[in-house]
C-alpha cells in the first residue's frame, strides 16, 4: 500500500512538474489551424512579435500561432533549430538571418515570391534569401527587416574636444572621405588632464564583420563573384593597414586593456568614444537615454568607392510541416509583410521594414533626419559574401586579426594575409585560397 500510495504522490509531481511541457511538444493535429513560431532577439523582439502575432490570430478568427522564444546569443537560438530539425520537431515558421539561410536551406520550404515585384522590397532583401538552386523567383524565406552599417558619432564628445584643443572641429558631411573620418577621430582623440591615459577616444574599433564596410569602401574583398577568396593586393593591405593603425599610429580607439568592462554600445553611450559602426537596432537604445536628442548619425566615409554591410531577417517554412500548415504558415508570413506590420516593424526603430512602403513609418516621411540617412545608404549597400560556414571564419579572421593588431606583432600586413588564406578553416572553406 505504502508502495502504491509513493508512486501516486510521485506521479502527481511529476505531472506537475513537466505537465506543460508535455503539452508544449507533443503532437497537435496538423490540420493547419495552429502553427509554430520560433524566433530570438531581446525582450523587445519577444513583445514585438507577440503583438503581430495577436494581430494575426485577430484578422484571421480560427487560427492559432504558437510563439517559441529562444533569448540570447544567435548561435544558442541556431544550435537548438538545428537540433530540432534532426529530431523532426522544428517550428513550422522560423525567423533566420539571412547569414545563415545558406546551410539551412534545404531544410525550408522554397517560397514563390513572383506575388511580389522586386520593386516593391528593399535592395539586397529579396537576394539575401536566394540559393544556388533557387530561380529568380523562389527563395528559401522572404525578407522581413533589416538594415545597414552607419557610423554614429557624439556631438556632446565634439564639444568637449573643441574646449580642450580651443578651435573648431569640422564634423562628418554626406560626402567625407576616409582621410576626413580619420581626422575627426584624431581631434576626438583627447587627454583631458594631461596624465598621460586617454579620457576620450574618436572611434571604438569595431569586429571583423563591422569593420567590412570600411574594407569595402578602400575597394578590397573578402570573397570574388565565383566565391573564391579574394583577401589580397594592395587595396586589402591598404585597409587593414588602417584598421591596425586605429590602435597603434594613429591611437583613436581604445585598446581592450583601457576599456576592460566596456562594451562598444555602454562606451559610446558614456561619451568614452565619440563614434561608433552599427545599425538601425542601436536607435531605440539610444532614444531610451540622455542622448535621445543629441546623437548624430552619418554615412560610411569614402575612399575608392562607398559601400556599407546590410542585414536582413526573414521568415522560412520547413520542409516538414502538413500541407495544411505551409498554408498557414504562407498566410501569416504575407500578414507579416502588409504595410500594417511592416509599420509596426518600422516603428520600433529597431530595423527598417523590407516593404519599401512602409520606410515612412521608420523615416517619419522623411522627415527624422537620422533614421533617414539609413534609407538613403541602401543606395551604397551590399550582402555580405555568402558561405556555409560564416561562423567559423568570422572567429578564424577575428584570431589572426588579434595577433596582426597586438602592439607586439612584427608581422607585415602581406605576411598577415598569407598567413590567413593558408589558415585550414579558410582554405578549406574556399578551395582555391592557397591554388
Amino acid at each position: 500500500m505504502r508502495i502504491a500510495i509513493s508512486a501516486i504522490a510521485v506521479s502527481a509531481i511529476l505531472y506537475w512538474l513537466f505537465a506543460d511541457t508535455l503539452a508544449h511538444y507533443q503532437n497537435h493535429p496538423r490540420d493547419g489551424k495552429t502553427i509554430r513560431f520560433t524566433h530570438t532577439g531581446s525582450a523587445a523582439d519577444y513583445r514585438l512579435w507577440s503583438e503581430i502575432i495577436a494581430a494575426y490570430e485577430h484578422e484571421h478568427p480560427g487560427k492559432h500561432v504558437k510563439q517559441e522564444f529562444v533569448p540570447g546569443w544567435y548561435g544558442r537560438y541556431e544550435s537548438k533549430l538545428r537540433q530540432q530539425i534532426v529530431s523532426g520537431r522544428a517550428p513550422a515558421v522560423v525567423l533566420m538571418q539571412a547569414m545563415s539561410i545558406r546551410k539551412f536551406a534545404d531544410h525550408f520550404v522554397q517560397m514563390q515570391s513572383s506575388q511580389w515585384s522586386d520593386t516593391q522590397f528593399a535592395p539586397t532583401s529579396l537576394d539575401a534569401f536566394s540559393t544556388d538552386t533557387a530561380s529568380t523567383t523562389s527563395h528559401a524565406g522572404l525578407p522581413i527587416s533589416g538594415g545597414p552599417l552607419l557610423i554614429y558619432w557624439n556631438p556632446q564628445c565634439v564639444e568637449r574636444a573643441e574646449s580642450f584643443r580651443a578651435h573648431p572641429i569640422a564634423t562628418p558631411h554626406t560626402d567625407w572621405t576616409m582621410d576626413e573620418f580619420r581626422t575627426f577621430a584624431r581631434n576626438l582623440t583627447c587627454d583631458f588632464d594631461n596624465d598621460g591615459h586617454i579620457d576620450q577616444f574618436g572611434f571604438w574599433r569595431p569586429r571583423w564583420v563591422y569593420y567590412l564596410p570600411f574594407l569595402w569602401s578602400f575597394g578590397a574583398e573578402v570573397t570574388n563573384a565565383e566565391r573564391n577568396w579574394a583577401l589580397t593586393g594592395h587595396q586589402a593591405e591598404n585597409a587593414l593597414d588602417f584598421y591596425r593603425d586605429l590602435t597603434r599610429d594613429h591611437r583613436v580607439c581604445p585598446r581592450p586593456e583601457e576599456t576592460p568592462q566596456l562594451i562598444q554600445d555602454v562606451g559610446f553611450l558614456t561619451g568614452r568614444v565619440g563614434m561608433c559602426i552599427n545599425g538601425p537596432w542601436f536607435i531605440p537604445f539610444l532614444d531610451a537615454t540622455s542622448l535621445q536628442d543629441t546623437y548624430r548619425i552619418a554615412h560610411i566615409p569614402t575612399q575608392a568607392n562607398q559601400a556599407t554591410r546590410v542585414t536582413w531577417d526573414g521568415l522560412c517554412i520547413w520542409r516538414g510541416t502538413s500541407d495544411n500548415e505551409q498554408t498557414t504558415a504562407n498566410q501569416f508570413i504575407t500578414f507579416c509583410l502588409t504595410d500594417q506590420i511592416q509599420g509596426m516593424i518600422a516603428k520600433t526603430g529597431r530595423a527598417i521594414p523590407a516593404v519599401k512602403t512602409a520606410w515612412p513609418a521608420f523615416d517619419n516621411n522623411g522627415q527624422d533626419e537620422r533614421r533617414h540617412t539609413f534609407i538613403q545608404a541602401f543606395e551604397y549597400a551590399r550582402l555580405q559574401g555568402p558561405a556555409s560556414a560564416l561562423h567559423p571564419i568570422d572567429r578564424t579572421i577575428n584570431r589572426h586579426l588579434r595577433r596582426f593588431i597586438s602592439d607586439d606583432s612584427e608581422m607585415t600586413t602581406r605576411d598577415f594575409l598569407d598567413t590567413l588564406q593558408k589558415d585550414s578553416v579558410i582554405a578549406t572553406t574556399f578551395k582555391s585560397a592557397i591554388e
